[in-house]
């Protein structure tokens, strides 16, 4: 009187409501559609022939003088070209810049006062001799 075998543990798997589903189990990481299954392999190939071109440069009997490596041109543009998706001002970032630039200014500034305030004090005090007196 069985009915069958009982359904296997993945068809039994419902997601919580309150915790994500992990990556290993997203089914949009491992069912793609036929556009992104296109879309990976023209990434691919276009990784495929910018490597193949770089290893053509790199193994050359007779290479240029300078080889130039497409990842890291699209890399450096990436970078110093096109800043503004790299990075947001921010007010962390703003306070973090003023720290970098004002920050040590001041400290030195402060170092330098109080040292001048301490060998003004020891010379008043008489407990400090200065090397080159004029008088």
């Amino acid at each position: 009187m069985a009915s069958g075998p009982p359904p296997s543990a993945a068809k039994l798997y419902r997601p919580n409501a309150y915790v994500s589903l992990p990556a290993e189990l997203d089914p949009d990481t491992y069912d793609a559609s036929p556009e992104k299954r296109r879309a990976e392999a023209e990434r691919l190939a276009i990784r495929a022939r910018l490597k193949r071109q770089y290893q053509l440069q790199l193994n050359n009997p007779n290479p240029p003088a300078v080889i130039e490596d497409p990842a890291m041109i699209r890399w450096v543009y990436a970078r110093t070209h096109n800043v503004y998706p790299n990075f947001r001002p921010t007010p962390k970032t703003s306070f973090l810049g003023a720290v970098c630039a004002i920050g040590p200014i001041l400290f030195w500034i402060a170092v330098f006062k109080l040292d001048r305030d301490h060998k003004e004090k020891l010379i008043k005090e008489g407990k400090f001799e200065r090397p080159f007196s004029v008088f």
